[in-house]
């Protein structure tokens, strides 16, 4: 069984603001010595919020970089791969969303996207060039694989240009199941 992970922002007695790694007082007593790898996730947090501030200044530099959705898979690959290493010390990190969205500085939704979309595409080289991040966000809405698929080859063939085409193809899906 994993062990619930927080991250919580608190300030020192300088009041300088740091990460701190918590778990519960059961957890910390049925599994003593968890204070090393509690700092050591720490470390981690700490470093990841610095890349990831590093990358979305990046994104954000130019509406170029904005649309760019293999920089968006960068950034999305550092926090899953940060969570998954978690889960592989025996944690979960249960306030993921909520830790990011206050220590990155972006929106809940904006990170829920992220998640879904280094999720639903494992390795860099399956997101294409031809397809800028707001095209990307419309798929991570789609119900199944097949018709996501079906959907990134209309738009890779030009046959769907718009994030309005991508939403009205989506509709007729639907309405075409029973």
């Amino acid at each position: 069984m994993r062990v619930p992970l927080e991250i919580l922002k608190v300030k020192d007695l300088d009041g300088k603001s740091r990460f701190k790694a918590i778990i519960s007082l059961q957890d910390a007593i049925t599994h003593t010595s968890q204070s090393q790898n509690l700092i050591r996730i720490q470390n981690e947090y700490t470093n990841l919020v610095y890349n990831c501030q590093r990358l979305l200044k990046e994104i954000w530099a130019s509406r170029k970089s904005k649309a760019d959705s293999r920089l968006q898979w960068k950034l999305a690959n550092e926090i899953y791969s940060f969570t998954k290493q978690i889960e592989n010390d025996g944690y979960v990190f249960a306030n993921v969303t909520e830790a990011f969205s206050r220590d990155v500085g972006m929106s809940k939704s904006q990170l829920n996207y992220l998640i879904k979309f280094r999720t639903r595409y494992p390795s860099i080289e399956q997101v294409s060039k031809e397809i800028n991040w707001s095209k990307y966000r419309e798929l991570m809405d789609f119900p199944d694989q097949k018709s996501r698929k079906l959907c990134e080859e209309l738009i890779k063939s030009g046959k769907i240009k718009s994030d309005t085409e991508i939403r009205e193809f989506k509709k007729k899906l639907k309405q075409q199941r029973p």
